[in-house]
């Protein structure tokens, strides 16, 4: 494993070190080394934003924002050792609200993994999610959100991944003040969270019957989020209290899904 990741990382130096210094003596060197770094940054990116994604249907801007909040996601469940079953759950229903079909969201849990190793090209990832960021707000808050509902989802506190995220908020460019208000936001919703609701109010809270498959559920899932998810209406530039109750809409439907999953052992 450990040589996988020092392959990984140094291949293409090595190899374009040795090609350069073939060619052209010490400045070849130089400049193989520097070439064949390039192509080893390309070779990490492409696995997280790039060809990993080939066949999903995902223009560009779909592939980095997804791939992001993949690899992230999966670096913060491991920051503290141990991917816990809370955190598998937590990142399973953030890949539910996205546009993925069943090979997508195969690809998306392939990303999740690369996320946990210690050497997965975080910060380079976030800073080209930083250029999103800029130009669609609201995206770049759903995907902090999404990192903060794995991050809080065992409930248990960890030095190591309060430091991770503050530098996630750092490299995507938003001041760390926001994470303080998010987390004690987050904290307090799940202080303040109701008993999960029955299947069949689930069922009707989504739009599905007791028989619909596992997939039409989480079309229902998504479908649902997209209409009443807070960060689009601030977008769109609705009052406090409209913004309110679509938290709390929300809210309604996550604890929705999560009672279907559980029901179905998904």
């Amino acid at each position: 494993m450990q040589l996988n990741r020092w392959t990984r990382r140094w291949l293409g130096r090595l190899l374009g070190a040795l090609a350069g210094g073939l060619a052209a003596g010490p400045i070849g060197v130089v400049v193989g080394f520097g070439v064949g770094a390039l192509l080893d940054a390309w070779a990490r990116l492409t696995g997280v934003v790039g060809l990993v994604w080939s066949g999903c249907g995902l223009a560009a801007q779909q592939r980095l924002f997804i791939g992001a909040t993949a690899l992230t996601m999966g670096r913060i469940a491991k920051r503290d050792g141990r991917v816990s079953e809370a955190e598998i759950a937590a990142a399973r229903r953030v890949l539910a609200e996205l546009p993925l079909d069943e090979p997508g969201r195969r690809r998306a849990i392939t990303v999740f993994n690369r996320g946990k190793a210690p050497d997965a090209p975080l910060r380079p990832v976030l800073l080209l999610l930083r250029l999103i960021g800029r130009r669609h707000p609201e995206e770049l808050a759903r995907f902090l959100d999404f990192q903060l509902r794995v991050a809080c989802a065992d409930g248990a506190a960890h030095p190591g991944r309060d430091r991770l995220l503050r530098r996630v908020w750092r490299w995507a460019g938003v001041a760390e003040a926001d994470l303080k208000a998010r987390l004690e936001a987050y904290r307090q919703g799940q202080r303040q969270r109701t008993l999960r609701p029955t299947v069949e109010h689930a069922c009707r809270l989504l739009g599905v019957s007791r028989n619909a498959s596992a997939e039409q559920v989480r079309k229902a899932y998504r479908r649902a989020i997209s209409r009443s998810h807070p960060d689009r209406l601030v977008a769109r530039g609705v009052s406090e209290r409209e913004l309110e109750a679509a938290s709390e809409r929300t809210r309604q439907i996550r604890a929705a899904y999560e009672a279907l999953c559980e029901a179905r052992g998904l």
